[in-house]
């Protein structure tokens, strides 16, 4: 809360009047007109208390305020209590609403208020009463969007930290998944679910994950985006650390394995903790088909992933440096295309880069049905055009559309943003120094992923350190007869998750 809003009272008073003012002063009544104050007298059969009932409108159902809470304290029942505390009395007569419970801290009063609760004050009781009557819109289960599956379940997450738990508790069906409730920032006090399986998860990471999402301190919180970057570690790395999926069936894989994840309140994204290499390339349709299927579809991702990092410097660097790795035809082609064109290859390669990603962040912003024509008119039109005007040459075209596609292979939407980054990098390097350039980029940025970890788990695990695990589980999936322990490198409490001879049939 603001500084305007500090009061002396931190406790409900047993005089209505003060209780109003400190509520007015803190809310700006009249000045916010969505916050209602309702004044009414609670009947007896002797006489009547008066009381005040007050919510945001739009945050709760006002069906369950007047047919629930209202009705039972407006008509008469029993007689006026002689004296003494009688907020028992009242507490009963609304008991119909289950999900009512008595406060006496005004900061807790403030928080549940600004969260869809509607508050009773009545003279004469030292307390309050808090009705959870939630009836904010939210949108429904619907299908995944970025991490779609042609195999798998077609439900994702939404905005809501209720459904979400329910999500992936109805597919984790056991008694020892935790779901801890954290607030985080101190005004907007958003809720987050910090989840793991008690018994397998390491607690070192727990502790370790509890502890920075406890010491964020920052007035709002938004959404996940918001957590993730307030609790990494490395903020200007060109590669994601955490791995945020919408797909609830990936939460609880992940959850299965000792990972932890974490849900925010207003976010369909959560994040699963600690994020390798392995799991950036892995797609949620690895999952659901044969093992050679899933294989060979990781393969020709790999595949389309080193393509578009390194397919743009690397023709740069051998049209530039290295032409005699070429046949003679094919050079000639290529530089009887480059004759009209005014731009050096290094400048031309740039611009269609730009182009590209300006084609993509375009047709990302506007409304999907335009989304499919834009991208036809970029990719198609305007492309040929160019080619025919003799800016770019058709080398150039072919170039970034490969690397493109590429991009589109990564499984990943952070990882294919960290790969459109790095490309540039790469075509800078290719033009300042040839192969040389790429081969020295490429072990620097290959040795700073080595050193790196994230919550104390090597990135490039298992490919290095070798931990035990093969390097190999890195890049291709084992039958799922095979995958008998979790990841070595998560240190879990129970490392072996099935028997080594799980197909008890085969005996």
């Amino acid at each position: 809360m603001s500084d305007k809003n500090f009061s002396p009272q931190k406790q409900v008073s047993r005089d209505l009047t003060e209780n109003k003012k400190f509520i007015e002063d803190i809310f700006s009544v009249p000045n916010n007109f969505d916050f209602i104050l309702r004044e009414f007298d609670v009947g007896f059969d002797d006489g009547s208390v008066p009381g005040f009932l007050v919510f945001y409108d739009g945050l709760v159902d006002q069906t369950y305020i007047n047919r629930d809470i209202m009705r039972g304290l407006i008509q008469n029942s029993g007689r006026l209590p002689n004296g003494g505390d009688f907020s028992d009395k009242i507490f009963k007569r609304i008991i119909t609403l289950a999900p009512l419970t008595k406060e006496y801290d005004m900061d807790k009063i403030i928080e549940m208020l600004t969260f869809g609760h509607c508050v009773i004050f009545i003279d004469g009781c030292d307390c309050c009463f808090a009705a959870d009557v939630k009836g904010w819109g939210n949108r429904g289960v619907n299908e995944p969007m970025r991490e779609a599956s042609l195999s798998g379940p077609q439900e994702a997450f939404n905005e809501v930290i209720m459904s979400n738990l329910a999500l992936i508790r109805k597919i984790l069906k056991d008694p020892m998944l935790i779901a801890e409730n954290v607030k985080v920032g101190r005004i907007s006090q958003t809720p987050c679910a910090l989840m793991y399986v008690d018994g397998i998860t390491n607690k070192r990471l727990v502790a370790e994950v509890r502890h920075r999402l406890n010491n964020i301190d920052t007035d709002y919180i938004f959404s996940s985006g918001d957590v993730e970057m307030l609790m990494e570690s490395h903020s200007f790395s060109p590669v994601t650390r955490t791995l945020k999926t919408e797909r609830p069936d990936r939460a609880a894989s992940m959850l299965a394995e000792g990972k932890v994840v974490i849900i925010v309140q207003g976010s369909p994204f959560v994040l699963v903790l600690p994020t390798t290499a392995a799991d950036l390339i892995e797609a949620s349709e690895d999952n659901y088909v044969r093992v050679s299927e899933a294989n060979f579809m990781r393969i020709v991702r790999l595949l389309g992933m080193a393509l578009s990092l390194l397919l743009p410097g690397v023709s740069l660097a051998v049209l530039l440096y290295h032409q005699e790795v070429l046949p003679t035809d094919l050079l000639l082609a290529i530089e009887a295309s480059r004759e009209i064109v005014p731009f050096p290859l290094a400048v031309e390669l740039v611009l269609m880069e730009l182009a590209f990603e300006l084609i993509k962040e375009a047709s990302v912003r506007v409304p999907s049905a335009v989304g499919s024509t834009l991208g036809i008119i970029g990719g198609l039109i305007l492309g040929q055009a160019a080619v025919e005007a003799g800016i770019v040459s058709p080398i150039s075209i072919i170039i970034v559309s490969i690397a493109g596609l590429g991009t589109f292979a990564s499984p990943s939407v952070a990882l294919s943003r960290s790969l459109a980054l790095m490309r540039f990098v790469f075509i800078i390097a290719g033009a300042a120094a040839g192969i040389l350039g790429i081969i020295f980029v490429l072990l620097t940025g290959t040795a700073y992923l080595a050193s790196s970890s994230t919550y104390g788990v090597p990135f490039l695990s298992p490919i290095t350190p070798r931990d035990g695990d093969s390097p190999i589980d890195a890049v291709l999936i084992k039958p799922i007869w095979k995958r008998e322990r979790r990841p070595k490198n998560l240190h879990t409490q129970q490392p072996v998750k099935q028997p080594h001879i799980s197909r008890k049939w085969l005996r």
